[in-house]
């Protein structure tokens, strides 16, 4: 997910830097343009805290610049498409996409494990159920996620060791012991939970949500790329600067 600033249009203020010498008027419309880029990134934090139900820093902090240098005068604003660190979740693109576009989302890592092991039938998809312990933002903790998936030996296939095991450390933890597949019938509720007398539903199988589109993104960013005050007032200061400097 990609939108581009660019001088398309912007003419009369470019003509004004042409005063310049040399390489000076390239390198001005660089900053100029990389100046619009970063003015971007505010409006769509903004807007994504208003479409995301309590997004986390990961989700606001998601939007990377593709800065303009002197053989490509083009800045862009993007989503972007790689994980945080070692995680093995999705990238933000993936749960911008339905908001910015509509349609499915993505399955997560954990409905991908447990669609794998047999556990969450094809066409529907996980939320947390009333006993999921949340985090800060609303989701199912990770801790309580991964003692799910281990209880239900559902971790990646290729013999993780994550797995619950017969072992007496693993056994004292209890965890394939709580979790198990709620049933109406044949057909699979949900994953469900029971520590002592206490029994929670954690998981829901729901059916597969369709978005409709929420998130302007390529509005947002049209916004500032057509915005000609400001475009002419980072000439300005690019020029200010350029001429200060003897450029």
């Amino acid at each position: 997910m990609r939108a581009s600033l660019n001088t398309f249009g912007m003419d009369d203020a470019v003509e004004s830097l042409q005063q310049l010498k040399g390489n000076a008027p390239t390198h001005a419309l660089v900053q100029v343009l990389n100046n619009m880029a970063t003015d971007a990134i505010a409006p769509l934090q903004a807007e994504a805290a208003s479409v995301f139900d309590r997004p986390t820093p990961f989700t606001l902090n998601a939007f990377r610049i593709d800065y303009a240098k002197p053989s490509s005068l083009e800045a862009a604003v993007s989503v972007k498409d790689e994980k945080s660190g070692s995680s093995k979740g999705q990238a933000p693109e993936a749960w911008f996409e339905p908001q910015v576009y509509g349609g499915e989302r993505q399955l997560k890592a954990s409905e991908k494990w447990l669609r794998q092991a047999g556990i969450l039938p094809a066409g529907l998809y996980a939320v947390p159920g009333p006993g999921a312990r949340l985090d800060a933002y609303g989701n199912m903790s990770r801790g309580h996620i991964q003692q799910l998936l281990s209880g239900l030996k559902a971790f990646d296939l290729s013999g993780s060791d994550h797995n619950a095991t017969d072992s007496k450390r693993s056994q004292a933890k209890g965890h394939a012991r709580a979790f198990f597949v709620l049933r109406r019938g044949k057909r699979a509720l949900g994953i469900a939970e029971r520590r002592g007398k206490t029994m929670q539903l954690v998981l829901i199988f729901v059916r597969e949500p369709n978005y409709a589109p929420r998130f302007d993104f390529h509005k947002v960013v049209r916004q500032i790329a057509e915005n000609d005050a400001l475009f002419e007032s980072y000439v300005d200061e690019a020029l200010a600067t350029a001429l200060r400097r003897g450029w």
